[in-house]
C-alpha cells in the first residue's frame, strides 16, 4: 500500500481550506500560490506530460526555476482530466473541497463534465472559479487569451513606455500576477457569503483584462468626462509633479515622487531651490504640470551632480520621498530585505538551497509559511491523494496502464532550456 510521506504542517488563516488548482500558467495557478501561502491545502492538477510552467523561463541543471515559486506549497497529482477516470477524480476532489480554480478556455471545462451545475450537485458548497482571457460571455469569449494580451487589451501599454516609443509590455506575467489577486479575494469572498446564507457555494467569472482596469487610475473617467486620452510619457506623472526616474552622478538611478504639496516643497528646498519652493505659481500638482520642464529639470539636474548614496541620504534628511532603483541582486543585498526576512530560504531536493519571496501578507497572531518549493517530480503526491480519496491499489495500476496518471516515482523531464 502507498504510505503518506510526512510534510510540514500548514499554518495561517485558511488552514483547513481545501483548494483544487486546476489552472496553467500563471493566473489561475498563482490563486492556488497565494491561499497556500495562508495555509490552505492545495492540490495541483497538472497533465502526465507535465504543466506548461515546467518549460518556461529560466533552468539550473535541467530544473525549472519558476515551478519552484508557483507551486510551493502545493500537492501535485498528475492525472489526465479529460478520461473518464480522470474525470472521476476531479469529481471525487469537488466533494471534498471549497475551492476549484480552473482556467481553460471558456466552455473546455463544462465539455469535461465539469460545469457547475454538475459540481455543485457534488458538493453545494463549492465555489467554482473561472479564469479567461476575456471573461465566460461576450463576442470574444472564444478567443484565446494570455496576460500579455490582456496588458494590451486594457489600454495599460498603450501607456506604459516613452513618448516617441512603441508601447511597452511588462518582462512579467503582470495582467496574470493582478487577477491572481483579484480571484484569491473574490474566492474568500465567496466562502464569506457562503457561511452566511445556508452554505451555499458560487461560480465566479474573471477575465484577465477587466482587473487591469482598476489599477489604471483616473484614465477610464478622464475619457468619459473630459474625453482625455492617456498616453505614454515615460516616468513622468500627468497629475503629479516632480515624478520621475533621475540618473545620478555614478551612473545609478533614484526614483522620485511628490504627489503631497508639502513633499514637493521639501525637494526643491533640499536641491536648494527654495525660489521654486516659494513660488505661489507652483504651489499645486496641476500648477507644477504646466511647468513640468522646468521643474524636472531642476531636479535631474542636481541628482546628476551627485551619487546615489549622497541623494539618498540628503533626501532623507529633508524627508523627500524618494528610493533607489534597484536591479535584482540589490534586493538580495539589501540590510531591510534581510531584517524583515522578505525573502525565505527552503531545501531543494534537486537544487540544495534555494530562496523565495516570503508570505504576503504578514499575520501577527496565525502567519503562513512557505513549507516547500514546487516540486520537481511530475504528479508527486497522486498516489497519496487518490489513496486518501478511496482508491484501491488495483485501480491505480490500472490508471498508470491507461496512462490516466504518471508514477509518482518518474522524474520529470523539464523541457530542454
Amino acid at each position: 500500500m502507498t504510505t503518506t510521506k510526512p510534510v510540514p504542517e500548514a499554518q495561517g488563516p485558511l488552514k483547513g481550506l481545501k483548494v483544487v488548482d486546476v489552472g496553467m500558467l500563471f493566473a489561475g495557478p498563482l490563486i492556488g500560490t497565494f491561499l497556500s501561502d495562508l495555509g490552505a491545502d492545495v492540490i495541483k492538477i497538472e497533465h502526465p506530460q507535465g504543466d506548461e510552467v515546467r518549460r518556461v523561463g529560466r533552468f539550473r541543471d535541467g530544473q525549472s526555476l519558476w515551478w519552484r515559486v508557483t507551486s510551493r506549497n502545493k500537492k501535485l497529482m498528475s492525472i489526465d482530466i479529460r478520461t473518464p477516470r480522470g474525470a472521476d477524480v476531479v469529481k471525487r476532489l469537488a466533494a471534498r473541497t471549497d475551492i476549484l480554480i480552473e482556467n481553460f478556455r471558456p466552455g473546455r471545462f463544462a465539455e469535461w463534465g465539469f460545469d457547475y451545475k454538475t459540481l455543485s450537485a457534488i458538493n453545494p458548497g463549492l465555489v467554482l472559479l473561472h479564469i479567461s482571457g476575456y471573461g465566460q460571455t461576450g463576442p470574444y469569449s472564444q478567443r484565446p487569451g494570455m496576460g500579455t494580451l490582456a496588458e494590451a487589451f486594457s489600454g495599460f501599454a498603450h501607456t506604459a513606455g516613452e513618448a516617441d516609443r512603441p508601447p511597452t509590455l511588462p518582462q512579467f506575467p503582470l495582467a496574470d500576477g493582478i487577477t491572481a489577486l483579484t480571484g484569491a479575494y473574490s474566492v474568500l469572498a465567496a466562502l464569506y457569503a457562503r457561511d452566511r446564507n445556508g452554505g451555499q457555494g458560487d461560480e465566479i467569472d474573471i477575465s484577465l483584462y477587466e482587473p487591469m482596469l482598476p489599477m489604471l487610475g483616473a484614465m477610464l473617467i478622464d475619457y468619459d468626462q473630459l474625453g482625455f486620452v492617456s498616453a505614454r510619457r515615460g516616468n513622468r506623472s500627468t497629475w503629479s509633479v516632480p515624478r520621475n526616474s533621475y540618473r545620478t552622478k555614478d551612473d545609478k538611478w533614484v526614483a522620485v515622487s511628490a504627489a503631497a504639496n508639502s513633499v514637493a516643497k521639501r525637494l526643491f528646498r533640499a536641491i536648494g531651490r527654495d525660489d521654486l519652493a516659494d513660488d505661489p505659481s507652483l504651489a499645486t500638482n496641476p500648477l507644477r504640470v504646466k511647468r513640468l520642464e522646468e521643474c524636472d529639470g531642476a531636479i535631474a539636474g542636481w541628482i546628476a551632480e551627485h551619487t546615489q548614496k549622497e541623494v539618498l541620504d540628503h533626501f532623507l534628511k529633508w524627508e523627500v520621498v524618494a528610493g533607489p532603483i534597484y536591479d535584482v541582486s540589490q534586493i538580495f543585498d539589501d540590510p531591510h530585505v534581510h531584517e524583515r526576512e522578505t525573502l525565505v530560504e527552503l531545501d531543494d531536493p534537486k537544487l540544495g538551497k534555494v530562496r523565495l519571496q516570503n508570505v504576503v501578507p504578514r499575520f501577527a497572531r496565525n502567519p503562513g509559511k512557505v513549507r516547500w518549493p514546487g516540486k520537481p517530480d511530475i504528479g508527486a503526491d497522486t498516489e497519496d491523494v487518490l489513496t486518501e480519496l478511496g482508491y484501491s491499489e488495483a485501480e491505480l495500476d490500472e490508471m498508470r496502464r491507461e496512462g490516466v496518471l504518471r508514477n509518482e516515482n518518474e522524474t520529470a523531464g523539464e523541457a530542454a532550456q
